[in-house]
């Protein structure tokens, strides 16, 4: 018997079994997806986020990089793949690096992308660049003046580390 589907119908049966917490069959339908058309970034990245939800969270790193490399403009690639080191273990400083480019590139992408600009400065803050985070802060800031999370990181960041 023929298999009649295309890797998009794969792709989204991947999609909405992840959507439904259908881990393994997102994951089969994901990879049969791949196999079908193996430069699918959109394919990679819903594996990603299948294998995040799994908290595999070098396996999700793989697929985002893996997507990233075949669509370089993919901005949820790089937020997600920046939300995965932050959520290694102690990331070390090279990681917290990789998190900000990521970060930086997905704001650059997107301009109004006030997630990637906070984040972005946490990593700085964490990097101890606290003026580049609170220059950071300051865009979020322009974008959505009520950001109370942007507020208050910038507060404490002047209060605590720049004793302003």
């Amino acid at each position: 018997m023929t298999d009649e589907h295309d890797y998009k119908y794969y792709t989204n049966l991947g999609i909405e079994k992840t959507n439904t917490g259908d881990f393994n069959e997102a994951l089969e339908a994901l990879d049969k997806a791949i196999e079908l058309k193996p430069d699918y970034a959109l394919a990679y990245f819903s594996k990603a986020v299948v294998f995040h939800n799994l908290n595999q969270l070098q396996a999700a790193y793989e697929n985002y990089t893996k997507a990233i490399e075949l669509k370089s403009d993919m901005i949820d690639a790089y937020y997600n793949r920046a939300q995965t080191i932050l959520a290694f273990d102690n990331p070390d400083e090279n990681e917290l690096k990789q998190a900000l480019t990521d970060l930086t590139k997905a704001a650059e992408l997107d301009i109004k992308f006030i997630d990637a600009l906070y984040f972005k400065a946490v990593v700085q803050k964490k990097l101890k660049d606290y003026e580049g985070a609170v220059a950071t802060l300051d865009k979020v800031l322009e974008i959505t003046p009520q950001a109370p999370y942007s507020r208050a990181l910038k507060k404490l960041i002047l209060q605590k580390y720049l004793n302003k």
